[in-house]
């Protein structure tokens, strides 16, 4: 088996799809699960809810926390924008048990690890939609990792929706990682090209995330401060070179039938491109931005 196949250290066990949505619109393309009624590029499905877990481990490593923003301890109310396997949420609810943690997400999450703390709770919906929430009620809203779910004309409506939520006083933080990649390879180039393509097919414009504060400043929250990892990528960076390979070769994987049904690309191609990059990261010493940014309302 290669470095590369993908591994988790925990066994899941998972409940039916979409419990909390008896007729939500699917379609199952090569074995993997996609949510058709948005522009997720993404699956929604029990082995993305193990990569999910394996990446909230690896860019808590990497990042040296689970958050950025000043947030102060006797913060009352939490909110998780897109939580998916809801273990941000989950962390967060333990490390501030005295506040109220609330997960949003499309689906109820599928994978049973450790029971969720008692303070912590979900809310279904959608961030493309106005979020089921009265203003000004969260000390802190935390958003990850959506790029490849929000059409870059929605992004304005989505964070104005954020700040919504926010009291007066609270921080919103969001963490993104764009197509920026630094000492690449022909493969590489390759599969960033095919990206573009389907991206900009489905409205998507990874290119923004650099901008992350100006998109903040744009919504009028103050004292922004915005942060640039560069994370290397490949086992030449050490323990966290090796994690965010395998994360990011394992989410690659899953953009298969994005790539294919929207960008056109060949399978057989794709996943011909794909099996080279593990030897080309390594060889180029790839590296890749991820980007923090937060403000406070």
């Amino acid at each position: 088996m290669s470095v590369f196949s993908f591994l988790t250290r925990e066994k899941l066990t998972y409940r039916p799809s979409c419990p909390s949505v008896p007729s939500c619109p699917v379609s199952f393309m090569r074995g993997r699960r996609h949510r058709v009624d948005v522009p997720y590029a993404l699956p929604k499905d029990e082995r993305e809810e193990e990569r999910l877990a394996f990446q909230h481990y690896t860019l808590h490593k990497i990042l040296g926390g689970h958050y950025h923003a000043p947030i102060e301890p006797t913060v009352e109310r939490i909110l998780d924008v897109g939580t998916g396997t809801a273990k941000w949420a989950h962390d967060i609810a333990r490390l501030f048990p005295q506040a109220q943690v609330y997960g949003l997400d499309l689906e109820l999450p599928q994978g049973v690890g450790l029971p969720p703390p008692g303070n912590y709770h979900f809310v279904q919906g959608n961030v493309l939609q106005a979020l089921p929430f009265p203003d000004n009620q969260f000390d802190f809203v935390h958003q990850r990792l959506l790029v490849s779910a929000i059409p870059s004309v929605r992004w304005p409506d989505v964070l104005h929706e954020l700040v919504r939520v926010t009291k007066p006083g609270g921080y919103i933080e969001l963490a993104e990682a764009g197509n920026s990649y630094q000492q690449v390879g022909a493969s590489m180039q390759t599969f960033l090209n095919w990206g573009q393509i389907a991206s900009i097919r489905k409205g998507i414009d990874v290119s923004l995330m650099p901008y992350l504060g100006d998109l903040l400043a744009r919504v009028d929250m103050r004292h922004i401060r915005t942060r640039t990892f560069q994370l290397p990528v490949g086992t030449w960076g050490g323990k966290e070179g090796d994690l965010y390979a395998r994360d990011m070769y394992a989410a690659f994987q899953g953009l298969k039938n994005f790539y294919c049904a929207v960008g056109d690309v060949d399978p057989d191609n794709f996943d011909a491109i794909l099996a080279d990059l593990p030897q080309e990261w390594e060889f180029c010493h790839t590296t890749h931005a991820f980007y923090i940014a937060y403000g406070q309302k």
